[in-house]
């Protein structure tokens, strides 16, 4: 009895990772931070916040770990860098940032979906 309930708590605990894992995934995107350059990186889309995250040392700490709040952002664009899909992010205090995404339609969708989730 004691083995099969230890079992079935790890079956669960499997699943509950691989959900977790998943949801992850969905919402974290390759970008490209457009500053000085092309810096490489990723977005992760989370409830309050995005933050952008780049393992480059030779930039700026503040853009190493960039966390935009949605309630401090007051825009978000569509354009295009050349033939790059690009998405530009306004904040309220007038900076802005520029990201090639490629895959922009998921991210916006994921991005709608968190910022309208208040």
């Amino acid at each position: 009895m004691k083995d099969k309930a230890e079992q079935e708590r790890k079956e669960l605990n499997k699943e509950l990772i691989k959900r977790t894992f998943v949801n992850q995934m969905q919402n974290t995107f390759t970008v490209s931070l457009c500053k000085n350059g092309i810096l490489g990186g990723y977005i992760v889309v989370g409830d309050v916040s995005m933050i952008y995250k780049t393992g480059k040392v030779t930039i700026p700490e503040k853009y190493r770990n960039l966390v935009m709040e949605y309630e401090d952002i007051f825009s978000v664009t569509e354009g295009k860098m050349l033939f790059l899909p690009t998405v530009s992010v306004k904040m309220k205090n007038d900076e802005e940032y520029k990201f090639i995404v490629f895959a922009r339609k998921r991210f916006l969708e994921a991005l709608n979906h968190k910022r309208n989730k208040k």
